[in-house]
């Protein structure tokens, strides 16, 4: 899982309102209105169901629709629809992770600040530099190597200074407030803690984890990279559009490849001000995505560029981010159960060889994409 990624779940977490709405959710087998989520909340604790008041729900469910739910289906663990307005918790693959899991169920521990400690990347490498060293570190020491860490060479001295002092002044105030790290008398020096509602280990590094079958999406040693299996694919795609900052170029084929969560990531970049391109020969894609993102800009091609040979697999999606990340999916036959799996090849950077190839083959028609000629849209090269 990869630190942006993380840091949305967290934050999204840290509330103990969403997190009770969270497991309400993952606890019902169907979708359910947001006014019966809304009761069910507000009878939290003592209060019982027949005492809600009309005006209650009423106050609740306002917060819900406008602070809550956005939040949890922004960061991919709720899916709404906004058409019968109803809600559902989401696959996500970080919730297979153990100590998500333990989060989540465990009501009697206060997870508001540590969660909100967690809730950031810097944070998260101190825990992880403090949990690794042998003793104790001095603030100079643990500044040194989380700048270490954080940058892709050798930190300069004013990295390592400014490093020190956000940590300093920002983030082990809060950590030591969440009772994650302790210091020295003179609190010159820092140690790990860890927590006692959690099994011993890193269990800050979400991402270490492995459960039940859920793989890390890439190697980063590698220049392209192959992802396995729907839920990896689906959290690569929400990643190359949560990061792009000024052009998103998509094609679908399946209408089941487009999700609630995908389409407010969809609206999260137009809301960033990225210029998005979505592509697709299926009518009910176009009207989804017209629907739900009427900003995007939609283009039909004129060719069957996602048919492969008949014993091949199928070109499912293609998200191009920037021009200098890519993700191409392919889809399987469907299996006795009618389910079809889901691989992709990933490739980042302006020099990475996929970024390059795809590069060359959409050429300048990229910039033209709004012209919608037939003509044009012939010239794309799938």
């Amino acid at each position: 899982m990869q630190g942006r990624q993380l840091t949305d779940i967290l934050v999204a977490l840290r509330d103990g309102r969403r997190r009770a709405l969270h497991r309400l959710l993952r606890n019902r087998t169907a979708p359910i209105p947001i006014e019966e989520a809304a009761v069910h909340l507000a009878a939290r604790g003592e209060t019982r169901l027949v005492d809600v008041t009309e005006a209650e729900m009423r106050s609740l469910r306002v917060s819900l629709g406008t602070a809550h739910v956005p939040v949890l289906v922004a960061a991919g663990l709720v899916d709404r629809d906004r058409e019968d307005g109803t809600l559902a918790a989401s696959d996500h693959p970080a919730l297979q992770h153990p100590n998500l899991e333990r989060i989540l169920e465990t009501e009697t521990v206060d997870w508001d600040p540590i969660l909100d400690a967690l809730a950031s990347d810097r944070r998260r490498t101190a825990l992880s530099v403090l949990a690794d060293a042998e003793s104790a570190l001095s603030r100079v020491a643990l500044a040194r190597a989380v700048a270490d860490r954080e940058a892709d060479g050798e930190p300069t001295p004013d990295a390592v200074d400014d490093c020190r002092i956000e940590l300093h002044h920002v983030h082990l105030p809060k950590l030591a407030a969440a009772g994650l790290i302790t210091s020295d008398r003179r609190g010159d020096a820092v140690s790990y803690r860890g927590h006692p509602a959690l099994e011993d280990g890193p269990w800050f590094d979400f991402g270490a984890a492995e459960s039940r079958g859920f793989h890390p999406v890439a190697n980063p040693s590698q220049d392209i990279r192959r992802i396995d299996g729907r839920e990896n694919v689906i959290e690569r795609c929400r990643a190359l559009c949560a990061h792009a900052d000024e052009e998103l170029f998509l094609m679908y084929t399946d209408e089941d490849l487009i999700e609630e969560a995908c389409l407010q990531y969809l609206q999260d970049a137009v809301d960033r001000g990225v210029e998005v391109y979505v592509g697709t020969r299926t009518q009910a894609i176009r009207d989804r995505v017209r629907e739900h993102v009427p900003a995007v800009t939609l283009w039909e091609p004129q060719r069957n560029w996602m048919n492969m040979p008949p014993e091949r697999e199928t070109v499912g999606r293609l998200v191009f981010a920037d021009r200098e990340a890519i993700m191409l999916g392919t889809l399987s036959e469907r299996n006795e159960r009618g389910i079809q799996d889901e691989t992709a090849i990933t490739g980042v950077g302006e020099n990475n060889a996929l970024v390059m190839l795809i590069r060359e083959l959409l050429g300048s028609r990229l910039d033209h994409l709004d012209e919608q000629s037939e003509d044009f849209l012939e010239q794309i090269p799938f």
